[in-house]
């Protein structure tokens, strides 16, 4: 062999080399995270019977009267969770569960432990906060040098701040009427005032960044006009977080608004005045002159809908589709998109009313996952996952030794199922929600509803209690919201009894009730309930705990 070819031959394998040791880094890299949530999403289909109009999902979900080509394409080259779950099915358990990877009953929250001092029942609802003084997911990452940013909805901090309107001042914010106009520059400069101490609460609880937030939802801005969704605002914010920290590793906790009330679909006058036709420089920091020439024109969405022959109702599924693809495209241009998981959920469905129930419709919600670095493209993972896994794969993809978190996680990582491994991650699922608790397998569900002492001492002694607009029940909601509990009950007609028992496989809508049918299952579901609740010390439970 000749010097030159010699050297020819050495110099092409140290290309190789080099080359299989950049992808080997690349794949090894601890990835990015986008976590992005929509709030009040189911994943099942509405149909035609339904007599009102639903949020509908996914294109990736199954329907086919939406149009999401960006989301949809991002499931198809990842991953489709066809079994995914929340623990909760009301907004700030929910997203507890999400941030922390314990249950929401495990809340020490100021609120939440002053409504329930241990040895009482739990009632889990829009009461759960995230403590400042104990481990969540944001600032175990920043032990591992990761930058965490928040943007969109948060109501899951200091819900003393966020619901008492009357102590807006006491807590450094500034009053405004309800009807004041935001294109006042008084008024826009107290509401941006109020963002910007919602932005420094936020930061405290282990985020580096924040901007483009709500305390909690829309209305709690306390302003008509600002009562509207704006995908545009917060989509530029996670940009915003994208291009500052583009350099190293990151989790971005990006909350959409969006389907919940005011719903996006709502028309008057022939205008969707929440959403895709409200004024788009109002935004929770009031008014904002602001520019998204990156983004289709809102009336470019629907004019895209209304061309492809679909149901201008849920043009706000597109219009969010477009910001995802912002998302992408920001990281393809940064060269970072290859190493970024990004996931897609919601914090709970509210398919006929099942928000603040255990239903299928309250607790079952789309996921996907995309990682071109870790994950093959068109997987799909039919076994059961819930929301109290996020936390510890989120961590174990960072490299965090999940034995050494101090505070227990309820969870279990995803990262071999990523991977493509198939097995169940769990034998069943826990739920908790109000006066209610339940357990699942893949395909059976029991829901028991049980009450505190005094609640069912008023039961056995008749008396009544407060329903909706100063109606009286003879059985309580199970949630203080009676709003939300009217439209529960009305909707699902099982709602108060106190042992339902489904076979999901047979009955996926729960409207068969086999508890009196099927007593070897019904009990078999009772063990594991019971075992459940055990691992809550000192929080008794009917007949479960004492």
């Amino acid at each position: 062999m000749t010097p030159y070819k010699h050297k020819t031959i050495v110099f092409l394998f140290f290309i190789l080399f080099i080359g299989i040791t950049k992808s080997f880094a690349q794949n090894t890299k601890r990835p990015n995270i986008i976590f992005i949530m929509t709030d009040d999403q189911s994943s099942i289909v509405p149909t035609k019977n339904d007599t009102e109009v639903q949020s509908r999902p996914f294109g990736f979900n199954g329907d086919q009267d939406v149009h999401t080509p960006i989301i949809d394409g991002l499931a198809k080259n990842g991953m489709i969770f066809s079994n995914a779950y929340v623990s909760s099915s009301v907004c700030s358990p929910s997203r507890y569960t999400m941030l922390t990877g314990r249950y929401a009953s495990r809340s020490k929250g100021t609120i939440f432990m002053k409504q329930h001092p241990l040895g009482t029942m739990t009632r889990v609802e829009n009461n759960t906060e995230i403590e400042n003084d104990l481990d969540n997911l944001p600032k175990l990452l920043q032990q591992l040098g990761y930058k965490t940013g928040f943007v969109g909805k948060s109501h899951i901090m200091e819900h003393d701040k966020l619901l008492q309107r009357k102590n807006w001042v006491k807590h450094g914010f500034k009053e405004f009427d309800k009807e004041a106009n935001p294109n006042n520059e008084a008024v826009s400069e107290a509401a941006a005032h109020n963002h910007q101490v919602w932005v420094d609460i936020i930061k405290e609880y282990g985020f580096d960044y924040a901007n483009a937030v709500y305390g909690g939802n829309l209305k709690e801005v306390y302003n008509d006009s600002l009562n509207v969704h704006n995908v545009e605002w917060k989509n530029k914010a996670a940009i915003e977080f994208i291009e500052k920290n583009k350099d190293k590793p990151f989790f971005l906790y990006y909350s959409e608004t969006i389907p919940h009330g005011p719903a996006p679909w709502i028309k008057r006058n022939g205008k969707y005045i929440f959403s895709l036709d409200a004024n788009p420089k109002f935004t929770g920091e009031g008014y904002v002159n602001e520019t998204y020439s990156y983004l289709p024109t809102r009336q470019e969405i629907k004019n895209e809908i209304k061309s492809l022959g679909k149901d201008q109702n849920h043009s706000w599924l597109l219009w969010f589709d477009y910001a995802i693809g912002a998302i992408v495209n920001k990281l393809k241009k940064e060269g970072i998109y290859e190493n970024t998981l990004i996931v897609l959920t919601s914090d709970h469905g509210a398919y006929n009313h099942g928000k603040t129930t255990l239903y299928e419709s309250g607790v079952k919600v789309p996921l996907m996952m995309h990682w071109p670095n870790g994950i093959k493209a068109n997987s799909v993972y039919k076994e059961q996952v819930q929301n109290i896994d996020f936390t510890p794969t989120f961590l174990e993809l960072a490299g965090f030794n999940l034995k050494k978190v101090k505070t227990p996680l309820d969870g279990v990582s995803l990262k071999n199922v990523l991977k493509g491994k198939q097995k169940p991650v769990h034998d069943y699922l826990y739920f908790e929600l109000g006066y209610a608790r339940a357990v699942a397998t893949k395909n059976w569900k029991y829901i028991s509803v049980r009450y505190d002492q005094e609640s069912e001492q008023k039961i056995q002694n008749g008396q009544l209690f407060n329903g909706w607009q100063g109606s009286k029940i003879k059985l309580p909601y199970y949630t203080r919201n009676s709003h939300l509990g009217y439209h529960s009950s009305r909707h699902n007609p099982l709602y108060f009894q106190r042992d339902q028992l489904f076979n999901l496989e047979n009955d996926p809508h729960e409207q068969i009730n086999l508890h009196s049918r099927e007593e070897k299952k019904l009990e078999e579901l009772k063990v594991i309930l019971s075992n459940c609740l055990k691992k809550f010390k000192n929080r008794p439970y009917g007949e479960f705990i004492n």
